[in-house]
Order: structure tokens, then C-alpha cells, then sequence
């Protein structure tokens, strides 16, 4: 994430001098997003503390179909802001909105009060100037093109790591290396198994 010019569409998170990168790519609006946040967040977050690698977050807005006023990017309108004010603040307000959608479903994403409601989870952001953002739609033009460049920078790594199927978050690579992150009954794999499959890739 840039804070100087032009907002970028993705957040990083990490060490800067972080050799290798884990980019995820999610869609607030995902229920599978959201398993993959309540169960391998916190191991993701454990990987960049410790500097092995940093994490591009890549959020996308397909599942709003085009819809400006959807959920997917309501939320990631108020992520803008989020990101604005600091790497901390994103990061809060993404586990906030995760959690509520793992929780509640989506539909609420696309109601201001409501997304105030869940910054309230975290204690680092200012809800008034969130408030305000969210009103005069401030991040929305930026949400409608960082979202539809999520899902380009998407198509394009499916593409380049030769993945079957069809692209869809949220999705995992680390150097451009495919990370499944699924069982084959579509449940997250554990911290374990996602932390043996980062360092078999590192260690080739």
C-alpha cells in the first residue's frame, strides 16, 4: 500500500525487505474468504511477524456484479479509507468485516451503519472520520477499479501458475506459486498444513 500519491489496489503487509511474498486474494463479500481468515489469519500474520515473507492483500469486488452499491464494494470502500489512515487500521477493519461476514452473511456490507457497526470491533479506527468517508463516498470510484484490478491481477497469476479450473477467491500464491488452501470437502486446511505448504515452496 502506497501513502503518498495514488492509492494502490494492493495492501502489503510485512517486513519491506521480505524476500518472498504471499499474495491473497479475497472478496469481503466470500463466505470461503472469510473461513480462510478465521482459520489461517492468524498463521499468515505469524509468517510476515517473522519476516519469511510479506502478504499482498488483493481484494476484489466480483461478486457485486457490477454493482456499484453492492456489498463487496461497500466494504471495500471503507477498506480504502482503512488503508489510508495505515497498514494497523486495514488490517483491523478486514478481520472486523470478515467476521461479521462469517457470522452474519453479506448483505449488510452494502449498509453504511452497518459497517460502522463492525469498525466499532476495532479499537484502532476513528469512527467518525470513517462515518464521514462513508458518506461522501470518498473511496467508492477507487473500490469499483481496485476491485476489478484485483481480479485481473488474479486471472493473470491462475494463468501463470497453470491452475485448472476457473479463478475464484479467495486464492493464495507465494512467488507466483499456487497455495491450496482447501480441503477436498472445501473446509480450510490447518495452520499446520498451510505453514508445511509455504515452506515446501520456499524451499525449492
Amino acid at each position: 500500500m502506497t501513502h503518498e500519491g495514488t492509492l494502490a489496489n494492493a495492501v502489503v503487509y510485512g517486513d519491506p525487505a521480505a524476500t518472498h511474498v504471499l499474495d491473497l486474494f479475497e472478496d469481503m463479500r466470500c463466505s470461503y474468504s472469510a473461513d480462510v481468515e478465521h482459520d489461517l489469519g492468524a498463521a499468515i500474520t505469524e509468517l510476515a511477524d517473522r519476516g519469511v515473507l510479506r502478504v499482498r492483500y488483493q481484494v476484489a469486488n466480483f461478486l457485486d456484479r457490477g454493482d456499484a452499491a453492492g456489498p463487496s464494494t461497500c466494504a471495500l470502500a471503507a477498506l480504502g479509507w482503512a488503508a489510508r489512515q495505515g497498514i494497523q487500521e486495514f488490517r483491523a477493519l478486514r478481520s472486523a468485516i470478515l467476521a461479521y461476514r462469517r457470522q452474519n452473511g453479506s448483505a449488510g456490507l452494502a449498509n453504511q451503519d452497518t459497517l460502522i457497526e463492525i469498525a466499532k470491533r476495532a479499537p484502532v479506527l476513528h469512527l467518525e472520520a470513517l462515518r464521514a468517508d462513508l458518506a461522501a463516498n470518498t473511496y467508492r470510484p477507487w473500490a469499483v477499479e481496485a476491485g476489478a484490478a484485483s481480479l485481473a491481477a488474479l486471472k493473470v497469476a491462475w494463468a501463470a501458475a497453470e491452475v485448472e479450473g476457473q479463478a475464484g477467491v479467495p486464492t493464495a500464491f507465494v512467488d507466483g506459486t499456487f497455495v491450496e488452501l482447501f480441503t477436498p470437502d472445501d473446509k480450510p486446511i490447518s495452520p499446520s498444513e498451510f505453514a508445511a505448504e509455504v515452506e515446501a515452496i520456499l524451499s525449492r
